[in-house]
C-alpha cells in the first residue's frame, strides 16, 4: 500500500529574510502582559478572499488557483511602538512555473493596533499594488495597468525581441503645507501628459520609471523577469529619500536616481510616491 506523499513547501530564497509564517509573541507594558498569536497564511488568505481571489491553502503557503502563483508569506521583524500598537515587516515570496519559476519576494512594512491588524494592512496594500501587476503580467493585454512596450532590433547575432513594463497602480500621498508651491496641472491637447513629458508637478503611472530610466537600462534591455519596487519620498524635514529593490534585492542605482527625481519636486511638504513595476520579455 502506498501512502500519499506530502507536498513539499516552497523553498525560501536565500535573500529572503523571512523566518516563519506562524508563532506567538509575548508583550508587556506598565499595565499588562499578554500574548498574541498569528498565522500569516490564514491572514493573507482572508485578505485575498475578501477581494474574490480563489485560493488553495496549504500548511505554510497559498496557491492562487486562477493564475498558478504560489505565495509564501513570512514574518521578518516586529517592534512595539512607544505610543501603543506595533510595527511589522513581512515578506511575500511569489513563484510561477512559467513566469518566474525561481521566485521573487517583496517586503510589506506596516503598523497597526496589534500584530494581526498590522499584518492585514500590509497584505492589503500588497494585494492592491504588487499582486495586481503580477497578475497583469500573465495577460497578453493588461486591462488595468498601464504598459510601456519596447522593441529591440537584431544585433550582434541576437534576434529581435520585445519587452514591456507593466506599471502597477501607483501610490501618491502628500501633506501640502502651502498649495501655492504646487504648479497648476497642465495638459497637452486633450490628454494629460505622461512620464518624462509631464509638466509642473504632474504624476502619472509612468513617472517613477521614466524619471529613473537609465538606472534600469540593463534590466529593461535584458531578457529576464524583473520586479521593481520604486519608492520616493520627501519627509517632514525636507530630506530626499528613496528605496529601490529588484526582485526583493536592493538596487542602489535605482535609489540614487529616485532621490534625484525627488530633488525636482516643489518643496511643498511631505510627499510619497510608490509603485511596483514588472519588466518582462513578450516575444
Amino acid at each position: 500500500m502506498f501512502g500519499l506523499r506530502k507536498k513539499a513547501a516552497p523553498k525560501r530564497l536565500p535573500s529572503n529574510p523571512g523566518w516563519g509564517f506562524e508563532g506567538k509573541v509575548a508583550f508587556h507594558n506598565a499595565e499588562n502582559n499578554w500574548v498574541e498569536r498569528f498565522n500569516l497564511v490564514n491572514l493573507l488568505a482572508s485578505v485575498l478572499r475578501q477581494k474574490d481571489h480563489i485560493l488553495k491553502s496549504e500548511e505554510s503557503w497559498l496557491v492562487h488557483k486562477e493564475s498558478g502563483f504560489i505565495l509564501l508569506p513570512q514574518i521578518a521583524s516586529f517592534r512595539p511602538l512607544d505610543r501603543g500598537g506595533v510595527s511589522t515587516t513581512t515578506t511575500i515570496q511569489v513563484s510561477h512555473p512559467t513566469l518566474v519559476p525561481d521566485g521573487i519576494f517583496e517586503y510589506q512594512h506596516s503598523t497597526g493596533d496589534n500584530l494581526d491588524d498590522s499584518f492585514l494592512k500590509g497584505f492589503h496594500d500588497w494585494a492592491e499594488t504588487d499582486l495586481t501587476a503580477l497578475l497583469e503580467a500573465l495577460t497578453p493585454m493588461p486591462e488595468t495597468c498601464t504598459t510601456l512596450k519596447m522593441e529591440f532590433p537584431e544585433k550582434d547575432g541576437k534576434p529581435a525581441y520585445s519587452r514591456r513594463a507593466v506599471l502597477g497602480p501607483p501610490t501618491h500621498t502628500y501633506f501640502v503645507r502651502d498649495p501655492r508651491t504646487i504648479p497648476e496641472r497642465k495638459k497637452s491637447g486633450d490628454s494629460e501628459t505622461q512620464g518624462e513629458y509631464c509638466e509642473g508637478h504632474d504624476f502619472c503611472p509612468c513617472c517613477l520609471l521614466t524619471h529613473s530610466f537609465e538606472a534600469f537600462r540593463e534590466l529593461i534591455e535584458g531578457n529576464g523577469f524583473y520586479a521593481l519596487r520604486l519608492f520616493a519620498m520627501r519627509d517632514v524635514n525636507g530630506n530626499n529619500l528613496a528605496d529601490c529593490r529588484v526582485n526583493g534585492t536592493d538596487w542602489d542605482a535605482g535609489a540614487d536616481a529616485l532621490r534625484r527625481y525627488v530633488a525636482t519636486w516643489p518643496e511643498a511638504g511631505i510627499e510619497l510616491r510608490k509603485q511596483y513595476v514588472v519588466l518582462q520579455t513578450t516575444a
